[in-house]
């Protein structure tokens, strides 16, 4: 549950537009700037967020590929630099359109959690400092190989690719990553090392994958299976802000020290 916040305009600090972390519990946002409007999600202690624009006191910020708002007053500037300053970063949410991917237990298709991680992502790494280009921005299907070839003509650093898991038991549960050549292997392990110090989940680790994506691509990459959608309760949680903010933040961090090796 967010906080209650209660605050005058006069009372609230003015942001410039740039980097800034959330100094509260939980932090409402909301989609306009008003403590009446609907609360569209709530964001973690901690997390780094881009304020685009700053009324009475309340602060814009994209939210899972959407614009929201909240106070200004529970943001402080972030300390960290921009370690990811100059890296080109291509996030790929998998599947897409008329192809939904795997379709979990409560009706919830993978396309959409694919595209949900992915904007939680894209938020993060570009607080960090990185540049970013989607394969995919909406619900739309593209083939394999356009996925590829944006990661190419992107001049990637690296090329992330998003999807979720499902089985024929509803037992099975975990997340793991995925590499190709034996170059990107670090890549995989960076990020599978931060997925499981952040949440809670099974840790499948770190395996070869002989996946298009990552066959094909002629830049750092990696794809990644964040919980199966089979499990009731995987499939869940991985709906949760708490836990894309838990991923997003993971796959971020991964990414930082891969580039600091």
């Amino acid at each position: 549950m967010g906080i209650l916040l209660y605050f005058s305009p006069a009372s609230a600090q003015a942001l410039s537009d740039g980097e800034y972390k959330v100094n509260a519990d939980s932090l409402n946002v909301r989609s306009s700037p008003n403590l009446d409007a609907p609360v569209i999600g709530s964001l973690a202690k901690g997390t780094i967020v881009s304020v685009e624009e700053e009324k009475y006191g309340w602060s814009k910020i994209d939210y899972n590929g959407k614009s929201g708002w909240v106070a200004g007053y529970y943001l402080v500037a972030a300390s960290s630099s921009s370690p990811l300053k100059g890296k080109h970063i291509t996030l790929d949410p998998g599947h897409g359109g008329y192809d939904p991917g795997a379709v979990g237990v409560n009706g919830n298709y993978e396309k959409d959690v694919n595209l949900k991680t992915a904007h939680a992502t894209s938020t993060r790494l570009q607080a960090a400092g990185a540049e970013v280009t989607m394969t995919r921005d909406s619900d739309v299907y593209l083939p394999l190989e356009n996925r590829v070839a944006v990661s190419h003509s992107s001049d990637s650093d690296a090329f992330i690719s998003f999807h979720y898991n499902a089985s024929t038991s509803s037992d099975v549960k975990g997340i793991g990553s995925y590499y190709y050549k034996e170059a990107d292997a670090l890549l995989a392990q960076q990020i599978q090392n931060e997925l499981a110090s952040q949440t809670d989940r099974q840790n499948d680790g770190v395996r070869y994958g002989d996946f298009h994506v990552l066959r094909e691509n002629k830049k750092p990459s990696a794809l990644l299976e964040l919980g199966f959608l089979s499990n009731p309760e995987e499939g869940a949680l991985v709906e949760t802000d708490a836990y894309q903010n838990q991923v997003s933040e993971a796959v971020t961090n991964g990414i930082i020290n891969y580039f600091s090796n």
